[in-house]
C-alpha cells in the first residue's frame, strides 16, 4: 500500500513537472513569437527614427519592460544629423550618440551580452533617467568586429534577466539590431548623397524637380496655391575672379545658410545650378510670396559676407517667381507644367537681372501656352 501511495505522489509531482515544462515551453514558443514579429517590424523600417523610435518606445512597451537604452557610436555625428533631419519626433532621453568608444568598451569590456541585476555604475551608464532597474539584459551591437552600440533592456522584475537562464535568442536580437541600424544609416546617407548638393547642403536639381512634383499634386488636393522661385547672387563671376574659387564657395554656402534659416520648415531651398537657387512656398499667393522675396533680396544684400582673405563683401540678389494656382493643374500632363513653372520664374529672373539686379520681378503662368504671360513686374 505505501508502495502504491508512493507512486502516486511520484506520478502527482511528474504531472506537475511536465505541466510546468509545457507552460514554460508555451510562454518561450510565444516569446519567440513576438522576438520574430518584432525582428520583421525592425527590418521594415525605411529610417533610423523610426527605427529608433520603434525600439524606444513600441518595443519596450510589446515586451513589458520599464526602460529601453541605446548608446550609439557617432564620430561624424551622421545619426544625428539623420535624426534631426527626421519628420518623426524622438524622445532622445533614453539615447546616447557618443563620438568616442570609450563608454561602450566600459559597458562591454569583453564585447559579452550581461544580464542579471546591474551595479549603480553601470546603471548610471545605461539606465541614466530610470532608477528603479531590478535585473536587464544589455545587448553588445556588433558589425564587421567592431562595437557600434550597446541595447540594454530593463526590467523591475529581479528574476527577469538572471545569470542562472541562457539567452541564446537576445544575443540574435542584438545581431538583428546592429543590421538594422547599419541599414537605415546607409540607406539614408545613400538617400542623401543623391538628393543634397554637396557644398551647400540644399537639395540638388534633380530634388527639387522632385519636390515640384510633389508641391503641384498638393496643390491639386489641397486647392492651394504654391509659389516658384529662382534666385541668382549678381556679378557672382566678379567674386570669383577676385577672389578666388574658395571665397565663390563661401558665399555660395553662406546664401544657402541665409535662404534655409529665412524661410520655413516647410518651405524647399535647393540649388539648381551654379549660382542659382530655387525655392518653392506652398500655401503662398501673390502678395505673400513677393513678401518673401523682398525679405529675402534685402537681408542678402545687407548680410556681410566675408572673403576667404577676410574681406567683407556687400552682395546682392536677383529674384524671379510665379505663382501656381490649383485651377492652373492639368493633372495630365504634370511634367509640362513642371517645365512651364521653371520657364515663368526663369523669365521673370531674367527681367530683374536685364533691368539692374537686385530687384524681384513676377511673371504669370498661363498654363495652356508654351510661353509664360510677362506681367506687370514688381521692381524694388
Amino acid at each position: 500500500m505505501d508502495d502504491i501511495n508512493k507512486l502516486a505522489v511520484e506520478n502527482r509531482e511528474l504531472k506537475r513537472l511536465v505541466h510546468l515544462m509545457q507552460n514554460k515551453a508555451t510562454r518561450n514558443e510565444a516569446l519567440l513569437h513576438n522576438f520574430f514579429e518584432a525582428e520583421l517590424l525592425m527590418l521594415s523600417c525605411s529610417s533610423l527614427a523610426e527605427l529608433l523610435n520603434y525600439l524606444l518606445n513600441d518595443f519596450r512597451q510589446h515586451f513589458k519592460l520599464c526602460a529601453v537604452g541605446l548608446v550609439l557610436f557617432d564620430p561624424e555625428e551622421t545619426a544625428q544629423e539623420l535624426l534631426d533631419s527626421s519628420s518623426i519626433t524622438l524622445d532622445q532621453s533614453h539615447l546616447r550618440l557618443l563620438p568616442t568608444q570609450q563608454l561602450l568598451r566600459e559597458i562591454h569590456p569583453e564585447n559579452r551580452l550581461f544580464y542579471g541585476q546591474p551595479d549603480s555604475r553601470l546603471k548610471q551608464q545605461v539606465f541614466e533617467h530610470s532608477p528603479v532597474i531590478n535585473s536587464c539584459a544589455i545587448l553588445p551591437l556588433i558589425r564587421e568586429n567592431c562595437l557600434i552600440g550597446s541595447l540594454s533592456l530593463g526590467s523591475m522584475d529581479p528574476d527577469r534577466y538572471n545569470q542562472f537562464l541562457s539567452y541564446d535568442y537576445l544575443s540574435h536580437l542584438s545581431s538583428v539590431v546592429a543590421v538594422c541600424i547599419e541599414n537605415c544609416i546607409r540607406r539614408e546617407t545613400l538617400q542623401r548623397l543623391s538628393s543634397i548638393d554637396a557644398l551647400t547642403k540644399t537639395l540638388n536639381r534633380r530634388a527639387f524637380n522632385l519636390q515640384l512634383m510633389r508641391e503641384l499634386k498638393r496643390s491639386s488636393r489641397t486647392d492651394a496655391p504654391f509659389a516658384c522661385m529662382l534666385v541668382d547672387i549678381d556679378h557672382f563671376k566678379r567674386i570669383n575672379d577676385s577672389f578666388g574659387h574658395l571665397t565663390g564657395d563661401r558665399v555660395l554656402r553662406a546664401v544657402a545658410e541665409l535662404l534655409k534659416e529665412l524661410v520655413r520648415d516647410t518651405d524647399t531651398v535647393a540649388r539648381y545650378g551654379g549660382e542659382e537657387f530655387a525655392i518653392l512656398l506652398p500655401g503662398c499667393d501673390h502678395s505673400d510670396a513677393l513678401q518673401v522675396a523682398e525679405n529675402l533680396r534685402q537681408k542678402l544684400h545687407a548680410y556681410p559676407f566675408e572673403t576667404h582673405q577676410g574681406t567683407v563683401l556687400n552682395l546682392s540678389a536677383s529674384f524671379g517667381f510665379t505663382i501656381c494656382e490649383p485651377k492652373d493643374i492639368a493633372t495630365e500632363d504634370m511634367n509640362g507644367l513642371m517645365e512651364q513653372l521653371i520657364h515663368a520664374a526663369d523669365q521673370a529672373l531674367y527681367q530683374s537681372k536685364e533691368r539692374g539686379r537686385n530687384q524681384t520681378h513676377f511673371l504669370t503662368l498661363n498654363p495652356k501656352s508654351s510661353t509664360p504671360l510677362i506681367a506687370e513686374a514688381d521692381q524694388r
